[in-house]
């Protein structure tokens, strides 16, 4: 299966009792009545939520055997790791998703593997450290955080006062549509710039050929 995009992934976490699912799945693997319990949601409805996860590649399930020795369970544990980005406000609009490379490729220096854990010394130091550099990774992804959130207000209010400009500059409703995407979007590509605009190549070409006659073209980039 292809990587899964945008508005595929949105239509299935959409959904609370997915995010709840995926919340646990992320700490932990679960079998489907643990899951039932901790949320309190029926398992013939956890079964559903579970193949709409699988289906899209969000969880995968394996058979082990029971710890009491009954008949193997199915556990299911979450597989993407992905960052969805979504920017709304006056004169802002950005979607973005972001698929980032499977946990297990990425080793960490002197953590023995799962196997070597338990014969291995001083875990708690081990645990301890980890939840510093944990600690520190949140810290860190908060300034970032609040360090986007200027940006981005900076960015909304130059959007403002350019759209202002454009009105004034531009009679023509193509001409200001293409000439809001050239100075908001990073993909200038024809065949981009047609999708999203709903143009035909052409009549945008026709349209950034007078923007570039107005010397507003320059002026764009």
């Amino acid at each position: 299966m292809e990587d899964i995009d945008l508005d595929t992934l949105l239509a299935v976490i959409g959904n609370p009792t997915r995010r709840q699912i995926l919340r646990k799945l992320v700490k932990e693997e679960h079998y489907p009545l643990q899951l039932s319990r901790e949320l309190r949601v029926s398992q013939q409805a956890i079964m559903k939520h579970l193949d709409v996860l699988e289906k899209n590649e969000l969880v995968q399930s394996v058979f082990q055997k029971s710890d009491t020795g009954g008949p193997p369970r199915r556990y299911y544990t979450a597989t993407k790791s992905l960052t969805i980005v979504i920017d709304l406000g006056p004169e802002l609009f950005n979607e973005e998703l972001r698929l980032h490379g499977k946990g297990e490729d990425r080793v960490i220096e002197g953590v023995p593997d799962t196997s070597a854990l338990r014969k291995a010394e001083n875990l708690r130091i081990k645990l301890a450290e980890f939840m510093q550099s944990i600690a520190r990774v949140n810290e860190r992804l908060v300034e970032l955080a609040e360090e986007r959130d200027e940006l981005i207000a900076v960015k909304k209010d130059a959007m403002h006062y350019a759209n202002q400009i454009i009105d004034t500059l531009c009679d023509s409703y193509q001409e200001r549509k293409v000439l809001r995407y050239l100075i908001s979007e990073e993909d200038l590509s024809l065949a981009t710039m047609s999708e999203r605009l709903n143009m035909r190549e052409s009549e945008i070409e026709e349209v950034l050929k007078k923007l570039e006659e107005h010397e507003l073209l320059i002026v764009s980039r």
